[in-house]
């Protein structure tokens, strides 16, 4: 049996099993007591303060992995250096830098990461020499006179309170430390979350298929939309080619990357808002990151020559919107295909084997549903 089938038949049989209940229940669930009570039981709490707000709880439900943890934002009081504020060393973000002695000193930078998960890190600071030191790893940062943004590597973290060693150099500089990783499945309602208005069948339906990974089973739609990659307008570092030995590009042609990392915006229009498909024909020795919409950030896996690499299912506003794929070196990029899914309420329940009928869950359905997520989700 697919695994789909077996989950729509296990579904069913333990959410109709709830529907029984007592016909005067006129207390509705709202879609904040579905979201806490989601993240708390699937154990994403540990990336939470300890008084959370709405807000809390909402950016662990995005499934953003995209941190920027400003220095003078996040030192402590002891710390044996400054904020400074004038730019002579370059431009910085935030609202000031942190400043060393004439003297090695350190400070230690606090702060909390929602998800768990294997981050890039990067840091920027000025002067070389910069020790920083996470999770039980040290990294070495030279940076120039100016601020120079580095990137360090690979780190394993995980949710929860994070400290940061800083050991900077005679006269160092730290502007900002950034943590990047492709971002987890975004569990959302498709009209967003109304925290004060009641939970709905859709809405637990749409937000248990986001857990359980279940989207890219929902049913295709006719509609297809292929954009080619050498027809974008905003290419750095990548030339059209038509050469062949690594496949037949779709085009005719495809973009390739030289010796250093290239980029490739692509901007294009869906038919309808709803879930899409992205997929890109691809090739490259390393994973290919592509930002959507200037928030989102994805990755494809390796190929050794152009083929269909899954990007994932999203959802896409109708309108315009953008791409930006990294291409590393010698990596080419032939089209981006979108492939429209169904996406209404009642699609989404038969996914997950929720009753056509109705328009609110039972209280009973709702416990229900959670404790089966809790039981046969994988680690988020």
């Amino acid at each position: 049996m697919r695994i789909s089938s077996f989950l729509t038949f296990f579904l069913t049989g333990i959410l109709l099993a709830g529907s029984a209940l007592a016909a005067g229940e006129t207390t509705l669930p709202t879609q904040r007591q579905w979201m806490v009570n989601l993240v708390t039981a699937m154990g994403w709490s540990f990336g939470l303060p300890d008084t959370p707000a709405d807000s809390d709880y909402l950016n662990i439900l995005s499934g953003r992995r995209q941190l920027r943890i400003e220095g003078e934002a996040s030192f402590q009081a002891t710390d044996a250096v400054s904020v400074k504020r004038f730019q002579t060393f370059g431009n910085y973000s935030g609202d000031g830098w942190l400043s060393g002695l004439a003297t090695s000193t350190t400070a230690n930078l606090r702060f909390l990461l929602p998800h768990s998960g294997s981050y890039r890190l990067s840091v920027a600071v000025r002067r070389p020499g910069h020790q920083i030191s996470i999770a039980g790893q040290t990294f070495t940062a030279d940076g120039e006179q100016e601020f120079t943004r580095i990137d360090l590597g690979l780190v394993r973290l995980s949710a929860g309170e994070q400290e940061v060693h800083l050991q900077f150099p005679p006269d160092g500089g730290f502007d900002y430390l950034e943590l990047q990783a492709p971002d987890l499945a975004t569990i959302t309602p498709l009209a967003g979350w109304e925290l004060d208005r009641p939970v709905t069948l859709d809405i637990l339906a749409v937000t248990a298929a986001q857990v359980l990974g279940l989207e890219p089973l929902l049913p295709p739609l006719p509609e297809r939309m292929t954009i080619e990659a050498e027809s974008s307008r905003n290419i750095t570092g990548a030339q059209a080619t038509g050469i062949r030995h690594l496949g037949e590009p779709s085009g005719g042609s495809w973009l390739r990357a030289g010796t250093i990392p290239a980029t490739v915006q692509l901007d294009f229009t869906p038919p309808a808002s709803g879930i899409y498909t992205m997929t890109i024909r691809a090739a490259s020795d390393a994973p290919i990151t592509a930002l959507l919409n200037n928030r989102k950030l994805l990755e494809a896996s390796p190929a050794s020559f152009l083929q269909n690499l899954p990007l994932g299912s999203v959802f896409l506003e109708r309108g315009n919107n953008t791409l930006t794929l990294t291409l590393p070196p010698r990596g080419g990029l032939d089209s981006l295909q979108l492939l429209a899914q169904r996406s209404e309420g009642a699609d989404y329940r038969r996914l997950v084997g929720l009753p056509a009928a109705g328009i609110h869950p039972t209280p009973d359905q709702v416990d229900r549903l959670l404790a089966l997520l809790v039981a046969i989700s994988a680690p988020r």
